[in-house]
């Protein structure tokens, strides 16, 4: 029991490493995703759960179908076309036909504020330009200049900047990104009272536009980007700035924005950017054509519409260069940026929530994780483990999206990424871990069971049949009578060749009775039933395997096989019933599936009995008992074996010249 104790401690101890290797290895695999997630080596993860993001807005446009409170004066091929017809002058304009058309937007159709998506950094014709000033004080008017963030080196300047903003705030500073270059405006231009930047990023890795500048310094001055300074300029307002951390990164709160007591907060990365939450889909934003406003041909609903209304002015014929690639289209008009930006202000939305969505998800995704490792070590089925990966993943992207559509969230893809490496990792390690086991089970057991048998314990990966653990089985010993003074005169070789023939035949009559196979003893075998697969009738399969092997034997003594050298061979078989223990039983140089208990030396005692006996085949009275179907056995009385104090009822064949078997007889 001692060396039993210590072999089950070596097992679970065998088990336990097994687990905590596959522990390591899912911690291994959650701290590299956590290293490539904060290094992001060459924007492979930011680039991978970017383009989720994007795939967000494409697909959440379309479900959403908002229309936008902004509207777009397009200045298009026909416009320009128009304006010829008109005024026989060809494009570029004049700044004076800017001013006619603003001055009908203005005064006839009495729209609030105009932002101008266009520079305009040479002067001209003055007069057009000191029309377009005169606008801009009389109403709200937004003109625009643009950043150039190129190294110092590569930087281009043009125009003259206007609007710049001190803000005393100390992370302002190094939080937003800084400009070496710029394109501004005419000399008169640039004392309007409203002008915003309309600096585009585009991504490194796809040229998409995603992400905006709120503010970008320039020689130690702030400068709004063009949908905050529509907004303050409608509400005659002044900015009232405050940087402060986040949980999700930098808070730009933005006080008095459209009007007293107003508020916007901006969530911006650590490098300053806002990403763009496109909500519009361009097919919905209300465009205006230039042509008509000069033509007057409006509609009574749009010039409804457009009485008080918020107008982004931009050029969108072919050749202007004013076309980018967003998430939601190949190529856009860069105006729909900015009316992007406009409509969600005017929201007054958050953009990020209080808490850090960035540490919640590898939380959740960790915990996740540690669902998927307890389904491993709880034996789930391998359609179990590859599905609930996928299904988390499939999950958690669906929740990302619902993020989007309720909260304008960027749910980040750790989770996902998690459960994806789970699946791309560890389900081929289980299935390399299975084959291994399998192999395992397959070499532990075909030495001991039928082919049919070992495939069965292969196929459900029964592992723990290999476990020791008590069981009752019924035993036969089996062994060549007066083996020893034969080999006393047979040569080695003979001797060695009749062995193996006179075994394989006794094995091959235990296989046919799914029996196992425990070990071969010299020219005897030893046979037990009930394990490791349960079979009720293991008493019966027994008996019946002992009256197939001396079968067997007569069959071979009857071929006549020159290894006989004209003796016949006899085989003594015991056979008795007990409880034993059965398992993988040994040590890590050397173990095997065997049975040991006491069950197993009454069971030797017996096979010794029968050779005393003069008799084949010797039963216990434990198996009898348990036998469902007759059998020609007769009992012998209790004999007491040798080595033991208690005597054991014996039953041996009925022979041909015996008329009847005595009354306390096997069931007949």
């Amino acid at each position: 029991m001692h060396l039993l104790g210590i072999e089950r401690f070596l097992k679970e101890l065998r088990i336990f490493r097994r687990k905590g290797g596959r522990l390591l290895l899912l911690i291994g695999i959650a701290a590299v995703l956590l290293w490539v997630q904060q290094r992001d080596p060459g924007q492979m993860y930011s680039g991978w759960q970017t383009r989720v993001w994007n795939g967000y807005q494409h697909w959440g446009v379309k479900l959403q179908d908002r229309k936008p409170l902004a509207f777009v004066v397009q200045i298009d091929g026909p416009s320009i076309n128009v304006v010829r017809e008109m005024y026989g002058e060809d494009w570029p304009w004049s700044r004076q036909r800017y001013a006619d058309l603003l001055k009908i937007l203005f005064e006839e159709y009495h729209v609030n504020v105009v932002g101008m998506d266009m520079f305009m950094p040479y002067v001209r014709d003055s007069e057009g330009n000191d029309a377009l000033l005169a606008l801009a004080q009389q109403h709200h008017l937004v003109f625009a200049q643009i950043f150039d963030l190129n190294p110092p080196d590569q930087a281009f300047s043009t125009g003259q900047l206007s609007g710049g903003l001190l803000i005393d705030e100390p992370q302002a500073t190094h939080l937003f990104p800084h400009a070496n270059g710029y394109v501004g405006l005419t000399p008169q231009l640039a004392t309007a009272p409203c002008v915003g930047h309309v600096t585009p990023i585009k991504d490194a890795a796809n040229g998409l536009i995603t992400k905006v500048p709120p503010l970008i310094i320039h020689l130690g001055s702030f400068y709004p980007m063009l949908a905050l300074e529509m907004l303050r300029c409608q509400s005659g307002g002044k900015y009232d700035f405050s940087v402060t951390p986040q949980a999700n990164g930098w808070q730009l709160e933005v006080r008095n924005l459209m009007g007293e007591g107003s508020s916007a907060k901006l969530v911006v990365d650590e490098s300053g950017l806002l990403r763009v939450p496109y909500q519009i889909k361009t097919s919905n934003i209300d465009a205006i054509f230039a042509s008509d406003i000069f033509q007057r041909r409006i509609s009574p609903d749009m010039a409804d519409k457009l009485q008080n209304g918020i107008v982004l002015l931009a050029g969108t014929a072919p050749g202007l260069g004013d076309q980018h690639a967003t998430p939601l289209e190949a190529s856009v008009a860069g105006v729909t940026v900015h009316l992007q930006l406009l409509e969600w202000l005017l929201g007054e939305q958050d953009n990020a929530p209080a808490f850090s969505l960035d540490t919640w998800s590898w939380i959740i995704g960790f915990c996740g994780l540690a669902g998927l490792y307890a389904l491993l070590i709880s034996g789930a089925s391998v359609g179990i483990v590859i599905f609930t990966p996928l299904l988390l993943a499939v999950g958690w992207l669906c929740l990302g999206f619902l993020g989007w559509l309720e909260k304008n969230w960027f749910v980040p893809m750790h989770p996902a990424v998690l459960f994806l490496a789970f699946l791309a990792i560890q389900v081929p390690l289980e299935w390399w871990l299975a084959q291994r086991a399998t192999g395992r089970l397959r070499k532990l057991f075909q030495d001991y069971l039928p082919e049919q048998l070992v495939e069965h314990i292969v196929n459900d990966n029964r592992s723990d049949l290999m476990l020791p653990s008590k069981r009752c089985l019924t035993l036969l010993f089996a062994d060549i009578a007066n083996f020893t003074q034969r080999a006393e005169r047979t040569s080695p070789e003979i001797l060695a060749e009749l062995t193996q023939q006179l075994l394989e035949r006794l094995t091959a009559v235990a296989h046919q009775h799914e029996g196992t196979v425990d070990k071969y003893m010299g020219d005897a075998v030893m046979v037990f039933w009930n394990a490791p697969f349960s079979q009720p009738d293991h008493a019966d399969r027994g008996i019946a395997a002992a009256l197939d092997m001396m079968a067997a034997i007569e069959q071979f003594n009857h071929e006549g096989s020159s290894l006989l050298e004209g003796e016949p061979i006899t085989v003594r078989i015991g056979v008795h019933t007990g409880d034993v223990v059965v398992g993988d039983l040994g040590t890590r140089f050397r173990h095997a599936y065997t049975a040991i208990g006491d069950a197993v030396n009454v069971t030797a005692r017996l096979q010794s009995l029968a050779r005393e006996l003069h008799e084949h085949l010797v039963v216990s009275k434990q198996t009898v008992e348990l036998l469902a179907k007759s059998w020609p056995l007769i009992s012998k009385g209790d004999i007491a074996l040798k080595g033991r104090k208690e005597a054991v009822g014996v039953y041996t064949l009925i022979h041909n010249n015996r008329s009847e078997q005595d009354a306390d007889g096997a069931k007949s």
